[in-house]
């Protein structure tokens, strides 16, 4: 071991910028994280919609040329409109949309559990050892320190989202050779990586703020299992209570009068005498009452999945393909029942925006009064 004068040693390697020292924390902790055995089964498990989808837009593509190779697997997408199937090139951009609204709502569940088991001690396990005095003697910035933990959830979510999405457009415009399907479907894979943008910032900024609230791990998995599957329970709950009363007070008018002028979404309001069909009409009529209802419903705004789940349909307009795709239907009565049963959440996209902008901000908050600056650290 070399014996050196006691003193000054001059340093003679390169110091970076700030720009890229958030870096080292992100690299760090994503390295500490692979050492856990369940998260990589949990990513396993989460690549497997993300074949799916591959699968599913190279087939489209596949049938958009006429392949031979189609001729044994048409007959599995018979539950699928004949015009469709027909003209499969004029209804491209429908079909990659709901198929990549499909694939995100199954990996918005994952997200939420990924963040459950990497976010909890990014920032409490610091706390909890006092090693945010360390961080903030080095050349670091509270800036650099959050980024580098938020990149850390960032990296895994985006690893289920947004690199299946950007490997699906890949094979669907390779197995497809069309460029207008090539063109058409960029702006779709474009919206699915904004989707996954929004779920890496709202959920990824949430967590951190939870796990800057205590040193406890456990109470943080709670706080989050309450936001995420809590939320979601009790505005399930309050949903089917107001579509309970909203049944009760239609049939009860119904039961009420012989003749009643039920609401039809085609020519307005058609008297439908009793008599044979008449339960069932009312029924179907029922149906299309509680979907105009759903417009201006603010109960599903409680669920946090539900917020992002809505923005990512206004994102890839999930529910302006339902539409076109209905409008195949011959009869009005189909057209609205293939919305009232596949479309979805119709209430303004901008509502949940702005819970979802709520939370951000208030994260913020929590994150700067958890994690303060070195001066003012104890």
């Amino acid at each position: 071991m070399p014996i050196v004068e006691q003193g000054y040693q001059h340093w003679s390697g390169r110091l970076s910028g700030h720009t890229w020292r958030w870096l080292t924390v992100a690299r760090q902790g994503v390295r500490i994280q692979f050492r856990n055995r369940f998260l990589r089964y949990l990513l396993f498990a989460a690549w497997t919609p993300a074949f799916l989808l591959v699968c599913a837009l190279s087939i489209w593509g596949l049938l958009e040329r006429k392949s031979k190779a189609m001729s044994t697997i048409i007959a599995f997408l018979r539950f699928m409109n004949p015009h469709v199937i027909r003209q499969p090139q004029y209804y491209s951009s429908e079909i990659w949309i709901l198929v990549y609204g499909y694939f995100m709502h199954v990996e918005l569940m994952f997200s939420m559990i990924l963040v459950l088991v990497v976010g909890p001690g990014l920032i409490s396990q610091d706390l909890r050892v006092n090693a945010l005095p360390l961080y903030f003697s080095r050349p670091l910035r509270r800036i650099d320190y959050f980024v580098g933990k938020w990149a850390v959830i960032g990296f895994f979510i985006g690893m289920v989202t947004i690199l299946p999405t950007i490997v699906a457009y890949l094979f669907g415009a390779l197995f497809s050779l069309n460029w207008t399907t090539v063109i058409n479907g960029l702006p779709i894979a474009l919206s699915a990586i904004a989707y996954g943008l929004v779920i890496c910032i709202c959920a990824g900024t949430l967590m951190l703020a939870l796990s800057g609230l205590s040193r406890n791990l456990r109470y943080i998995a709670l706080l989050w299992l309450g936001v995420w599957f809590i939320s979601s329970v009790m505005s399930a709950v309050l949903a089917e209570s107001h579509n309970g009363a909203l049944r009760s007070e239609y049939f009860h008018k119904v039961s009420q009068h012989p003749v009643v002028r039920l609401a039809n979404p085609n020519t307005g309001a058609v008297p439908v005498v009793q008599g044979p069909g008449y339960w069932r009409k009312a029924w179907r009529h029922f149906e299309v009452y509680q979907w105009r209802a759903d417009h201006h419903d603010w109960r599903p705004l409680l669920s946090f999945t539900g917020d992002l789940s809505r923005v990512g349909d206004h994102l890839l307009g999930t529910n302006d393909a339902w539409k076109k795709l209905a409008a195949l239907e011959p009869a009005q009565r189909q057209r609205i029942r293939l919305l009232i049963h596949f479309g979805g959440p119709w209430y303004p996209w901008y509502w949940s925006a702005a819970v979802l902008v709520g939370l951000w901000v208030i994260s913020v908050g929590i994150l700067r009064w958890s994690v303060r600056s070195l001066d003012r650290l104890k």
